[in-house]
Order: C-alpha cells, then sequence, then structure tokens
C-alpha cells in the first residue's frame, strides 16, 4: 500500500488542472489536492478548463465527467488533439459500462469513481505522477544535454579558431626561418634586427608595465580575427579595435622614436572602428589579412622584446621599422584601396 509520503515524493513538482462543476466537491477536494502539488488551477466546467488549458501547461489533468456546457469527455477529446500525450485521471460517479468504455477510447491515463475516499486517491495518483515526474526529469535532463552539447560546439569552434591562429603563425615564422641563411636559428632576432648605431648616451627603453600590455595585446588580436572568421561575432572586431588603439596609444607615449610607427596603427584602428570596410575585406580574403595582422603581431612582438633592454635612441630607428610600418599600409590598403585616377580625365571633343 502506497502513502502519502511515496506519492508526495513524485507529485511535488507538478502543475495540475482540476475541473469539477460542484462547487463545494471541488473545494472541499482542492484541498485534498493542494498540499501535494507544486500548483493547481481550478475549473468549473470543461468549456473553462479547456480554456485555461489552451495558455497554460499541466503535467496532469484531474477531471469529472459528467458536467454542463461541455462534459469531461469532449474536453478530453480537445486536448488529446493538442497533447496526444498528456496524462488525465478521471473522476466519475457512474459505472455503467457506456461511460467507461467512453473514458476508455479517450485515452484516460487512470480514473476514481465517486464518492472520492483518500485511499483511492493516493492508489491512482501515485503511479500518474510517478510516470509524469520522470517524463519531466528526461526532459530536463535532454535540455541540459542540449545545453552541454551547445556549449561543447562552442568550445570546438574557440579550439579550432586558436588553432587556426597557431596554424597561421607557424607559417609565418617558418618563413622568417626560411629568409636567414644561418644554421642558428636561435640568433633570428640579431638577424631581424641588424644592430643599429646609438643616438647618444639617452636611454630609452619599454617600461615592464607596457611590455606585459603591448604583448597581451599582439596575442589577442590574432584571436580575435581567427574567432571572427569562425562564428562571425561582431565583438571579436570591436575588441580587435581596441586592442590596436591601445597599443598605438602607448607607442605615442615614447614619442617621437615610434611616431609613424603607432600613427599607422592609429590609423589601422580607424579603419577597423568603421567595421564595414574591414569586415568586407576580410571576408574577401581572410587568410591575406589574418597572415598581414600576424605577421605585423610577431614583427611588433620583436620590438617589444628588443627595445626593453636595447634603447630607441639610435639614429636609424625609423628605419628598422619601415617594413613593419609597410605591412600595415598593405592591410590599409586592402581594406580601403586608393581610388584611381583613371577614368577621371576629362576628354574633349
Amino acid at each position: 500500500m502506497k502513502t502519502i509520503k511515496d506519492l508526495y515524493k513524485f507529485s511535488h513538482r507538478l502543475n495540475v488542472l482540476y475541473v469539477e462543476d460542484n462547487d463545494q466537491v471541488r473545494e472541499e477536494t482542492s484541498k485534498v489536492f493542494a498540499p501535494l502539488f507544486a500548483h493547481i488551477d481550478m475549473a468549473e466546467n470543461g468549456e473553462a478548463g479547456l480554456a485555461k488549458y489552451n495558455n497554460n501547461i499541466y503535467d496532469i489533468v484531474i477531471t469529472d465527467i459528467n458536467m454542463p456546457i461541455m462534459n469531461g469527455i469532449e474536453m478530453i477529446a480537445h486536448m488529446r488533439e493538442i497533447n496526444p500525450e498528456q496524462k488525465i485521471i478521471a473522476i466519475s460517479a457512474h459505472d455503467e459500462s457506456d461511460i467507461l468504455i467512453d473514458i476508455i477510447q479517450n485515452g484516460v491515463s487512470s480514473f476514481i469513481l465517486k464518492p472520492i475516499n483518500l485511499d483511492d486517491i493516493v492508489t491512482v495518483l501515485y503511479p500518474v505522477c510517478r510516470d509524469a515526474d520522470a517524463q519531466n526529469v528526461n526532459v530536463e535532463l535532454f535540455e541540459e544535454l542540449q545545453n552541454e552539447r551547445k556549449k561543447l560546439k562552442h568550445m570546438v569552434k574557440e579550439l579550432a579558431s586558436h588553432l587556426h591562429t597557431v596554424d597561421i603563425k607557424n607559417e609565418q615564422i617558418g618563413e622568417l626561418y626560411s629568409q636567414t641563411q644561418h644554421k642558428d636559428k636561435s640568433k633570428i632576432l640579431d638577424e631581424y634586427f641588424a644592430k643599429d648605431e646609438d643616438q647618444g648616451d639617452e636611454k630609452v627603453v619599454f617600461i615592464w608595465d607596457d611590455c606585459e600590455e603591448i604583448t597581451e595585446l599582439l596575442n589577442d588580436i590574432p584571436d580575435e580575427l581567427a574567432q571572427y572568421t569562425t562564428n562571425y561575432d561582431i565583438v571579436h572586431i570591436h575588441n580587435t579595435h581596441a586592442a590596436i588603439a591601445k597599443i598605438a596609444n602607448i607607442l605615442f607615449r615614447y614619442t617621437p622614436f615610434l611616431d609613424p610607427l603607432a600613427k599607422n596603427l592609429e590609423d589601422l584602428s580607424r579603419l577597423v572602428s568603421e567595421e564595414n570596410d574591414f569586415i568586407a575585406a576580410l571576408k574577401n580574403k581572410p587568410e591575406h589579412i589574418l597572415k598581414l595582422f600576424d605577421a605585423v603581431c610577431i614583427d611588433l612582438s620583436m620590438y617589444v622584446k628588443r627595445f626593453s633592454q636595447e634603447s630607441m635612441a639610435m639614429k636609424n630607428i625609423h628605419h628598422i621599422h619601415q617594413p613593419t610600418s609597410l605591412s600595415i599600409e598593405q592591410i590599409i590598403s586592402l581594406i580601403k584601396p586608393i581610388p584611381s585616377d583613371e577614368g577621371n580625365d576629362i576628354e574633349f571633343f
């Protein structure tokens, strides 16, 4: 014999619609149902019950059969059209075979004969509530699984973007390595920057905090762009613009040594912030632009590493960063090509 405690274990999270035309019976029975369920709605006939059913979701419908306006059998038939899996318990004061056949044919989960007693309620409700609760748990588990799958799918996309960026970086570094004829690859920074003559005794180097921030920003830029080519989330473009603008602002602090480079980055930042031309160029030539951005980020990382120890105060400092400036200008020309003068000449006849 199942107890109310056994029933409550499955019923306490369920929502119920209780339809009964007798006001006194409805009120008294609802007092029995109320402690068992999370929420209970009541209706006085089939038409009112169907109206509530159309606007709410119920785990179980408990309904009388003989009611005015619309009886329980008609209401159940309409509910079955809306949700064939709806769990319904029918209540009837009659035990005639034709009534029972109609109830069974309309697919009720169970039925109770009036007058109702507590033992009948527990016995009938227990298996129905158990099944309804299990169904809800399965739905919740399915939704959690779907959410986890979405998270995993997003993580896979992010990982693919990062791997894509790493591939580009490895390719770019490989190109730099292949350009040197020296066997000692560990000296590539020294080969990339030729030794230059100092301007004098002045010592101008990147301060530690600037080195840290620039390096972090330079690592973020290729990742943001690669992620945009995967998910087309505009936030990656905004992050790229912000990163370039920050680097330009930092470089301007070391005026006049890095002014030309800072100015180029400022121009690039402005173009990226305008979005439309930059997005069009990125979609048109993603590999090309990603490689150029990566080359610039690698070059700037080399600057930061070198000039965190070595003074920028040298005669040909601008000559050192000229190749990087040219790479930035190339990106700018891809984003917003310079209009050709051809076709602008006026012809006279």
